[in-house]
């Protein structure tokens, strides 16, 4: 392809539609396809740069406002210092997007009915963003047997099985983490199963492991979040210990939990607490120990001021009650 016609497409993203540098090199990657997205955020911001649309003034300002996309950083252990994504808010006061987790994808028990009629529910919300909380996959040999709980083996056929089947709609991307059972795979083989995904999805864009923070707004936070302890004795009683972990300058407005397979919302300490749910019907080995799974998600609209404080926040759980059994198999002609 010549140089003139994907600066056309640069531009447009840019300039016509205003989206940051960093979105506009995402969405530029299948023109580079040999190229990580900093450097083709180098790339196209230095041939924009020397057109028309960019003034000196356009300059100065994106300096001041952009900051440099940081390296991806992947651990084969546990990750709590969560990548920034930046907000691309650009005045609107209400903020709708679907938030949700632990879908177990290449699990037996995995309900990819349910996770697809979920996303319809935000198709037909108008919702543009769904936020996932971690567990994309079931992951491989979490303990002795668990193998045997999987419908396909290896890495190469668990992200094929996702790519193939995790629910893909025109208009809505998925942002999302990877937790514990994701990185199952990354400790014993070093692959990041996460990259791979958004590579082959251009819908689905990964944030990070166990963690991230994302910026709503400029002034409005939601910490997406994926821990690796045990279930708890009350539903309450992770989210409240979180929350209170959190030192005061660094609490999000939003704080959304996966892991635990629960359905919560909890306002506490001036954060509007979730936790996720699951797409996953309760295993042998969570019967086993008494844990619940409480499948299902959420659709929240939110409003918020200039300062970033959440003045109005409606929140609409999409819950499903009755595991569908060998659901996987359903899909298995796709």
């Amino acid at each position: 392809m010549e140089q003139a016609d994907w600066i056309k497409v640069a531009k447009k993203l840019r300039f016509e539609q205003g989206k940051s540098w960093t979105e506009t090199a995402h969405e530029m990657k299948p023109f580079f396809p040999d190229l990580d997205e900093k450097q083709i955020w180098e790339k196209i911001r230095s041939a924009l740069r020397r057109t028309a649309e960019y003034t000196e003034a356009q300059q100065r300002e994106e300096e001041k406002t952009q900051p440099e996309p940081k390296p991806q950083r992947v651990d084969v252990v546990q990750n709590f210092e969560p990548a920034v994504t930046p907000s691309t808010w650009r005045g609107q006061r209400t903020i709708r997007f679907g938030l949700m987790g632990d879908t177990q994808i290449n699990s037996k028990f995995t309900q990819l009915t349910y996770l697809h009629d979920f996303y319809d529910a935000c198709e037909d919300a108008g919702i543009t963003d769904v936020y996932h909380t971690g567990d994309m996959d079931e992951g491989e040999q979490m303990r002795p047997g668990h193998q045997y709980e999987c419908y396909t083996q290896g890495a190469d056929d668990h992200v094929a099985e996702i790519v193939k089947v995790y629910p893909k709609r025109d208009g809505i991307t998925t942002h999302f983490i990877t937790g514990n059972h994701d990185a199952s795979i990354l400790r014993r083989c070093g692959y990041n199963i996460g990259t791979t995904i958004a590579a082959e999805r251009p819908d689905m864009r990964y944030l990070g492991q166990d963690c991230a923070l994302v910026q709503l707004t400029p002034n409005c936070s939601m910490l997406l979040m994926h821990p690796w302890d045990g279930t708890a004795y009350a539903i309450s009683y992770k989210s409240q210990k979180i929350a209170e972990s959190l030192q005061g300058g660094e609490k999000p407005n939003i704080l959304a939990i996966g892991h635990y397979h629960k359905l919560e919302y909890l306002p506490y300490r001036n954060i509007h607490i979730f936790q996720t749910g699951t797409f996953q019907a309760q295993t042998p080995f969570m019967r086993g120990k008494s844990i619940a799974a409480m499948m299902g998600g959420w659709i929240l609209e939110i409003t918020v001021d200039a300062s970033g404080t959440i003045t109005s926040l409606v929140q609409r759980l999409i819950p499903y009650y009755r595991a569908i059994r060998d659901d996987y198999k359903n899909f298995s002609n796709w």
